[in-house]
């Protein structure tokens, strides 16, 4: 699996949000999409996952052009994890994720699909749960397992650690970690990100200013320049101390 972009140009009401943008996501990856709020990190990823179409520009999967697919293969692809979370409805856990069976058509097999997913983030025993009485650590972890039915060659997560608590945030990214998907997810903390991702591309003001591995990426001068702050690294200490906390 290979996600490439390349050029990708997104307007919205007639204002140039992303400009040609381009970065690439390999088999089996973490890669995180991190900047400044209001950069285009988040208009980036819907456009991915087609929630937008680029003014310009080409984005791929497995070298097809993801907006020319039909929408049924492009979800049996791509999987989303949004930051809006589904409405607080009365649907168990178990309904919340057969939905990841949608782009298909339904099989007997489809009931420990769901068992496999649901064992696989930790929630097994949860079925029955209504997911609007979930924390929001079991709640995203719900999201994921949806995610993980529709057995997609490639997983997009929009800040999935958003209002958790440090101990969820760092159990969503070990679980991600573990997953051995192709990942591409909009990250804010550079900690985390440099902890847990491969590669990272940094976004500023529509434009991806630099992409790589985090210890040649996040240098004090970039993060000055994009964020407005001074930075020291100290990347053996801080990071492998996340990826120790992470363990469950």
């Amino acid at each position: 699996m290979r996600l490439d972009l390349r050029g990708v140009t997104v307007n919205l009401d007639g204002r140039p949000i992303v400009h040609e943008a381009g970065l690439r996501v390999d088999d089996g990856e973490f890669v995180a999409l991190v900047g400044p709020n209001g950069c285009g990190k988040s208009t980036l990823l819907r456009t991915i996952y087609r929630a937008l179409r680029p003014s310009a520009g080409l984005i791929s999967v497995d070298g097809d052009d993801v907006h020319r697919l039909p929408w049924r293969e492009s979800a049996r692809r791509t999987a989303v994890v949004a930051q809006e979370t589904p409405a607080e409805l009365d649907f168990t856990v178990w309904e919340i994720v057969l939905m990841g069976r949608t782009p298909y058509e339904r099989d007997a097999a489809d009931g420990e699909r769901c068992a496999r997913a649901l064992d696989r983030v930790g929630l097994a025993g949860a079925q029955d749960r209504v997911y609007a009485t979930l924390s929001g650590g079991e709640k995203q972890r719900a999201l994921i397992a949806r995610a993980l039915v529709q057995e997609p060659r490639l997983l997009l997560l929009d800040e999935p650690t958003s209002n958790l608590d440090i101990r969820h945030q760092l159990e969503i990214l070990h679980l991600v970690r573990e997953l051995g998907v192709a990942t591409l997810a909009v990250l804010h903390d550079l900690n985390q990100a440099a902890a847990f991702c491969d590669r990272l591309y940094v976004m500023s003001s529509g434009r991806i200013l630099a992409g790589g591995p985090p210890g040649e990426v996040l240098t004090p001068e970039l993060i000055s320049q994009v964020y407005g702050v001074r930075a020291v690294q100290r990347t053996q200490l801080v990071f492998e101390r996340l990826k120790d906390e992470a363990e469950p």
